[in-house]
């Protein structure tokens, strides 16, 4: 089962969390291709950056989806 979690009710503010959630994920995923290459220069430091500041937004007002399973 699939449970939508919102952390707020207010829309406008929903929109730019879940909006910034997708470019934090951009941003996560070049910096986690970068580390693995090795290359952790000052653009590894910049997705890096942008990641953390670009989700604190969704972890405030964005939408999560929690799935539970059962063990039964």
């Amino acid at each position: 089962m699939i449970i939508k979690h919102q952390k707020t009710k207010i829309w406008p503010l929903r929109v730019i969390g879940n909006l910034c959630g997708g470019f934090a994920g951009n941003h996560l995923f070049k910096a986690m291709c970068m580390d693995e290459d090795g290359y952790n220069g000052w653009r590894y430091k910049y997705h890096a950056k942008m990641w953390v500041l670009l989700n604190k937004p969704y972890t405030w007002w964005g939408t999560y989806y929690i799935l539970e399973t059962n063990t039964d």
